[in-house]
């Protein structure tokens, strides 16, 4: 209201308005309007502010989840950002689609590049097959880790399952969960019976994100070896 009817609540305001940060003492607008200046408040003027970039939250004008992520990666530092994505998508706001349609339109803008990083595991073009790759370079930077097979067909208890990486002699396999395939309750659903099944064959089963894959790298290799050792 202090900066004018254009006006939205956004950045750190808006993200703790949606709750994917705490609210703090920020006060953050944005508003097409130039020149503005309110006491006490940060106004941020925007000349690219289309009609999916507003929305209303409790009575208030406010930038959308996806506009207030990549107004938010220009201001708090990465893990920062990373969380406010978690934050989204374990209340099912995440909206992937929404997201990239602002980098679109970001047109270079402080923090984009930023967010692209973050949302690099979200991404369907990175899903599967880039993670199968990350993952065989990992292992290729390990020598000490014999090489699985790769995309195998393992018996089950029940029925026949194909999976990511494994080691026939150590009874051991790796699923990578990238998240277009694996982010839906009945994805988990799905993953759990699997794994059930194999495990009644004997056979342990060990699931990787994205992260631990991309960036988290050392410590799933320790993990590997351990299993390895333990198989």
């Amino acid at each position: 209201m202090a900066a004018g009817l254009r006006a939205l609540l956004s950045h750190r305001s808006a993200a703790g308005l949606w709750v994917l940060r705490p609210g703090g003492g920020w006060l953050e607008v944005t508003t097409p309007v130039a020149g503005l200046r309110v006491p006490g408040i940060t106004v941020h003027r925007t000349r690219v502010l289309e009609p999916q970039d507003r929305t209303t939250l409790d009575g208030i004008p406010v930038t959308s989840v996806a506009r207030t992520l990549l107004d938010l990666s220009a201001v708090v530092r990465e893990a920062d950002l990373t969380v406010a994505i978690d934050r989204a998508e374990r209340q099912r706001i995440f909206d992937l689609d929404a997201v990239m349609d602002v980098l679109d339109r970001a047109n270079g803008r402080s923090g984009a590049a930023a967010l692209r990083r973050a949302i690099a595991g979200y991404r369907p073009s990175t899903q599967k097959s880039e993670l199968e790759r990350r993952f065989k370079d990992l292992l290729e930077t390990a020598p000490d880790i014999p090489a699985p097979f790769f995309n195998a067909l393992v018996e089950g208890e029940a029925t026949t399952h194909e999976v990511d990486a494994y080691w026939e002699s150590h009874s051991l396999a790796i699923q990578l969960d990238g998240f277009e395939f694996h982010h839906t309750r009945r994805d988990r659903e799905r993953d759990a019976a699997s794994d059930a099944d194999l495990e009644l064959a004997g056979i342990r089963v060990m699931r990787l994100t994205w992260d631990d894959t991309a960036v988290h790298g050392e410590r799933t290799l320790r993990w590997v070896r351990l299993a390895l050792a333990r198989g």
